[in-house]
């Protein structure tokens, strides 16, 4: 491992070699694991070792989460009665996993359920009087709401006009007018001291469920349910350390032996062959088309997939679920040219483009490309009706809850969380809403930057990546947001062969030669430039599966050819 004091000037953007750290405080782990553990904020032996071995210690104790407790009594009176619980979740995969996740939990305790999740367009997030009206008709006396609720004290008191109780679980920030309801089980609550606040809507139901069924069913509670938690986890662009570290790990691996009759459907069409998921499967082939349901349709449809024991009607259910996913890659596309074409030559601090006819399911998908591709806070709107409803991604360097609350007043609805929001408003207000955020940016990240500029954790070929390095590697997934997977450089590599992947040839692959050993590379929506013999690769180190075999091979972030000026730091 060596490091430069230099930028490489890669086709894509900029790369900066972070700083060589001491590795000597989490000795004897190899010297290149260290160095990344240390770049993740681990310093000392003890958190080395509850990280790399997933410890038991980082699953928290459902007991200290605020109002469980309450909450628990509840389901138990519910239960001693005969009631029927109703579980409100939400449209996105998050909502959906949750509610699924939740509505399995209650029945293995011994509950009659209802389960409902609100049209995206035409109800939009969070309770609403048509739906709990319709649940308390249907003989529900008690909701549970997944992934919404903390910011519906007006519906949570109408429901309680109704005689039925409400027990909310959600993530998101609370406001400060909270609603009246039997429990409000949030991590972020302003009186609770949980060890962990990024637990996702999903992560919230299955601490209620390992809370009321744990006593009962000992560790065979969890079941068929931390599989679900960690595709919304995934889905939900949680970070990847802590508790959420533990639940992705966990719920892989149930994910491996699945006995869902849903989930093998999804792996079956996404071709996955089960005991290889990972988090790439539940990223890019099941938590999409969970998704697309709700994006084009009704989330029901994914619901429903995921509650089935019938193999006919799963497999009935994942086609539609695979065609929705089909038409939303293609939407997404086509939206994303037009979105892009709104974009200012001058890149401003913040993004904020849209039409009336952009399809709302598929907006947060664009501002997630957008602010990739340039680096800024992005938001794309679409309309319904008379109002603005728009989505919105960024980096972590931009807080997008944080902004929003303090344009409160120019909105109609916000939530959300630091990368991934949302909002309502009048077509009226969105030019002042707009400066008033591009002001934000700017005071917060500065300008867009003309470059965008990515970290190298380390120069390093990939040879000095073997042996314990490599196995280190591999204890340090599952990678995602708040764990990355580790990007390296190798300087001045032979190039033996290049050609072109993709039916337009929007990727490439190569062969390259490293410490005397041929290794291929793989680069997606990249061109290569032909005629190029040595290169400086930035690179992930992967393991791929196919035909039943694995095989290592670096994922190309970006390249440049060698010999290219170095930016001096």
């Amino acid at each position: 491992m060596s490091s430069a004091s230099a930028v490489l000037i890669g086709k894509r953007q900029h790369w900066r070699v972070a700083e060589p750290t001491d590795p000597s405080p989490l000795s004897p782990l190899p010297a290149i694991i260290a160095h990344l553990l240390r770049r993740r904020g681990i310093h000392d032996v003890e958190e080395a070792r509850d990280f790399l071995n997933v410890s038991e210690s980082l699953f928290e104790d459902p007991d200290t989460l605020p109002d469980i407790e309450r909450a628990a009594e509840r389901l138990a009176s519910a239960r001693r009665d005969g009631e029927t619980v109703a579980v409100y979740g939400d449209f996105d995969a998050d909502g959906v996993t949750g509610t699924a996740l939740l509505v399995k939990a209650l029945r293995r305790y011994g509950l009659r359920t209802l389960h409902y999740i609100p049209h995206r367009v035409t109800e939009g997030h969070g309770l609403n009087r048509n739906a709990i009206a319709a649940l308390h008709e249907r003989g529900a006396s008690l909701i549970v709401t997944v992934d919404c609720g903390v910011t519906n004290a007006e519906e949570t008191a109408y429901a309680g006009s109704l005689g039925v109780d409400v027990i909310i679980t959600d993530h998101h920030l609370a406001t400060a007018a909270l609603p009246r309801s039997v429990a409000i089980i949030n991590p972020r609550a302003p009186h609770s001291t949980y060890g962990f606040d990024h637990l996702t809507g999903v992560g919230m139901t299955l601490k209620l469920a390992q809370g009321i069924l744990r006593p009962e069913f000992g560790e065979e509670w969890r079941t068929g349910l931390m599989e679900l938690a960690a595709i919304g986890t995934i889905t939900d662009m949680a970070p990847l350390f802590g508790e959420n570290r533990y639940i992705v790990h966990h719920g892989i691996r149930d994910l491996q032996r699945t006995g869902s009759v849903g989930l093998r459907a999804l792996l079956d069409v996404a071709r996955v062959t089960p005991g290889y998921a990972n988090v790439e499967t539940l990223g890019f082939a099941i938590g999409p088309r969970i998704n697309a349901a709700g994006r084009l349709d009704h989330a029901d449809t994914a619901l429903d997939l995921l509650l089935t024991d019938d193999e006919a009607r799963a497999a009935e259910l994942v086609r539609q679920l695979d065609d929705y996913n089909t038409q939303r890659r293609a939407l997404t596309d086509e939206t994303l040219e037009r979105a892009r074409a709104l974009v200012p030559a001058q890149i401003p601090p913040l993004i904020l483009v849209g039409e009336p006819d952009f399809n709302p399911g598929v907006v947060g998908l664009v501002a997630g490309r957008l602010a990739e591709e340039f680096g800024a806070p992005t938001a794309v709107y679409a309309m319904d009706g008379e109002q603005v409803m728009a989505s919105c991604r960024s980096a972590p360097s931009f807080h997008w809850a944080d902004a929003l609350a303090q344009c409160e007043g120019l909105l109609f609805q916000f939530g959300g969380h630091a990368q991934a929001a949302g909002f309502r408003c009048s077509m009226g207000a969105l030019p002042e809403l707009q400066n008033r955020l591009v002001s934000i940016a700017a005071e917060r990240v500065g300008a867009a930057p003309s470059m965008r500029e990515g970290v190298v954790d380390a120069e390093a070929q990939p040879h000095e990546l073997m042996g314990p390095a490599f196995q280190g590697l591999r204890r340090m997934e599952p990678f995602g947001i708040g764990n990355p997977a580790p990007v390296f450089l190798a300087r001045g590599m032979e190039v033996l062969r290049a050609s072109e992947m993709g039916a337009e040839g929007k990727h490439f692959r190569l062969n390259v030669r490293s410490g005397g050993a041929i290794w291929e590379a793989v680069a997606f929506n990249q061109q290569w430039e032909s005629g190029v013999g040595q290169v400086d690769l930035v690179y992930t180190l992967d393991v791929d599966h196919w035909n039943g075999d694995e095989r290592l091979r670096m994922t190309l972030r970006d390249y440049a050819p060698s010999g290219r000026p170095r930016l001096a730091l």
